[in-house]
């Protein structure tokens, strides 16, 4: 398997060289440029699999790049670690927007790197737990990707009386995005939303080797004059798309069709609110 690569962008010298020798270091080849100009022919030219990217550089941040690299039609996405010494809310809220990893500059930044770039570069399968761990699984995790929030509102509240985790997202990019960096159990998806349509996000996410294995289940509200539109849902399965449901959807429904991805209990573990 040929070495992964990664792309560090930053225009502090020295913590450049000291970056580059410690992600060497774990077998991954490095290149590095100093700005956001040099970041976007080095992108072309060396077809990186990971960036890390500071904000603040000369000829543009490392934030408005990430933005470029979201939307462009050419560039095949991957995932960016932003790296930076900018602890503002406003900056840590636009990472999350982008779907880029937020990491703050610090002595001890490797710590929290090194595992990071491990997960993403899947360098190295997570060791088996023994027999007898005693610790309780972990709660299964849904990423709701549908520009209502009202509707993403109300199912995060239905199915966490199940003890399932949901995360959301309002665009189709925003939902590709964040479904490779929290990597969910299962992604409910809509099929009509800006950023980014239902099969765009369908497609990235089974492009992508990190998101191929992701059940995708649309709930959708699109219908053809006023009834389900079965050519949709046809070309939603062939692209490989796990179910197709339309809006609105009963509770039920959705649940059993989540069993056949996760583990829910038969009764909620606490009220479900409306």
């Amino acid at each position: 398997m040929p070495a992964k690569r990664v792309l560090i962008v930053d225009d502090d010298p020295t913590l450049l060289q000291a970056l580059t020798l410690r992600v060497a270091s774990l077998d991954i080849e490095v290149a590095t440029a100093g700005d956001g100009m040099a970041a976007m022919l080095e992108i072309v030219r060396a077809r990186p699999d990971l960036l890390i990217l500071d904000v603040n550089m000369p000829t543009g941040d490392g934030l408005s790049l990430c933005a470029s690299l979201a939307a462009s039609n050419t560039i095949q996405p991957l995932p960016v670690i932003i790296l930076t010494g900018r602890t503002d809310p406003e900056t840590i809220e636009r990472c999350e927007q982008l779907g880029a990893h937020y990491l703050a500059k610090s002595d001890r930044v490797w710590e929290q790197l090194q595992p990071l770039l491990t997960k993403l570069l899947e360098l190295d399968p997570p060791a088996p737990q023994p027999a007898d761990d005693a610790r309780p699984p972990a709660a299964p995790t849904v990423l709701v990707i549908d520009d209502d929030p009202d509707i993403s509102r109300a199912l995060k509240l239905r199915l966490r009386a199940y003890g399932i985790e949901v995360t959301r997202a309002f665009s189709g990019m925003q939902g590709y995005w964040t479904a490779l960096k929290t990597q969910p159990d299962v992604v409910i998806c809509d099929f009509t939303m800006p950023d980014g349509c239902g099969n765009y996000v369908l497609g990235r996410l089974k492009d992508h080797s990190l998101t191929r294995h992701i059940p995708v289940i649309f709930l959708t509200g699109r219908n053809r004059a006023g009834r389900h539109d079965f050519g949709l849902e046809r070309d939603l399965l062939a692209q490989g798309a796990a179910k197709y449901l339309a809006k609105p959807v009963h509770l039920p429904e959705l649940l059993r069709t989540l069993r056949h991805y996760i583990d829910i209990p038969r009764t909620p573990r606490k009220p479900t609110l409306a």
